[in-house]
């Protein structure tokens, strides 16, 4: 049974009983994520503990951890798979250190709109990636939307070709790296935390991000060029650990999930700010280049099918997730014709 479909049912469970009865000692819950204080994850984060709080009866000791005070994502991760941390909120890139196939879903152009992507993740490669997870001692509760990847920089590319020698930050994911290498730029490796300061120093002349990272990590204040490429599309992750989700009963484990944002809803927040972040970039002085469906086209045949390089440099069930994806987008064309 799916995750959305799972969520929908014990929301009505909880809805029915908002208060959940103790059984045995108080379970502990610590969360850790890295939503810092004025982004829309940190947000989600306290609307969680609200819910949460609301509706728990001393069931549960529960620990807020959504500042990065755990420490990077390897040791949240870490962490989360010794029981230490019961719930973390991490990216598509963390886990992917644990999951390699989740990298798949950053294959250059794999995807076209928002629409198509909802629906294949909830009918198509939800049940996978489920199975993976939870074959590494994890379960997946929830999606969580980051949103496009574009490309920002020191100056403006109005065309792939002018990209080429440009020193580009590219993350571990195999798809920013061989994005990079297929416009002939130079793929130079940098941790999140270095970006700003390899920007300022001119070790890098850009990189590829969502809207909310550039904004809001201050990488808009030396790159000021964004171009809206959409050439990816990146998620996030709720995960617990896996022993402890088994060992609460059907009440508790309705009372996390029903105090997580619905899922639909959950993107459509993030959809919304991301949008609202957009539209100010022009106001603190960065240009924003829109590509047209015909340009980001040019675009998407001037980087290639990326999808074999990225399957075979993956292994696993690569292809299998690659299968599924594109069985989503001949059901979902053919449900909106």
């Amino acid at each position: 049974m799916r995750i959305w479909l799972i969520s929908a049912i014990i929301t009505m469970t909880i809805a029915a009983n908002s208060v959940v009865a103790c059984e045995g000692d108080n379970k502990q819950l610590r969360i850790s994520s890295l939503a810092f204080p004025g982004t829309p994850w940190h947000d989600m984060w306290l609307r969680f503990g609200g819910r949460f709080n609301e509706r728990n009866r001393s069931c549960f000791d529960l620990d807020l951890f959504i500042n990065a005070e755990i420490g990077s994502e390897e040791t949240a991760l870490a962490n989360l798979r010794r029981n230490r941390l019961q719930i973390g909120g991490l990216s598509l890139q963390g886990m992917a250190t644990v999951v390699p196939e989740l990298s798949v879903l950053l294959t250059p152009f794999l995807f076209d709109n928002e629409e198509q992507i909802d629906f294949i993740t909830d009918e198509y490669i939800t049940d996978i990636f489920s199975e993976l997870i939870e074959a590494k001692g994890l379960k997946l509760l929830q999606w969580s939307e980051v949103g496009w990847t574009q490309l920002y920089a020191k100056r403006e590319i109005d065309f792939p070709e002018q990209a080429a020698g440009l020193k580009l930050r590219a993350s571990n994911a195999i798809g920013s790296i061989l994005f990079a290498e297929a416009v002939q730029a130079d793929s130079i490796p940098v941790t999140f935390a270095e970006t700003l300061p390899a920007l300022e120093t001119g070790l890098i002349d850009g990189g590829q991000s969502g809207i909310g990272i550039y904004a809001f990590a201050g990488l808009s204040r030396e790159a000021t060029v964004l171009n809206i490429t959409k050439h990816a599309f990146d998620t996030g992750l709720t995960v617990a650990n896996l022993d402890w989700w088994d060992s609460l009963s059907d009440a508790q484990q309705a009372l996390v999930m029903s105090s997580l944002d619905e899922t639909q809803q959950g993107r459509e927040n993030i959809r919304r700010d991301m949008h609202r972040i957009e539209l100010g970039l022009p106001d603190k002085g960065v240009t924003v280049n829109y590509l047209s469906p015909e340009e980001r086209a040019v675009w998407q045949a001037y980087v290639g099918d990326l999808r074999g390089e990225i399957v075979a440099a993956i292994g696993g069930r690569a292809q299998e997730v690659i299968d599924a994806i594109e069985a989503g987008k001949i059901a979902f064309n053919a449900r909106t014709k």
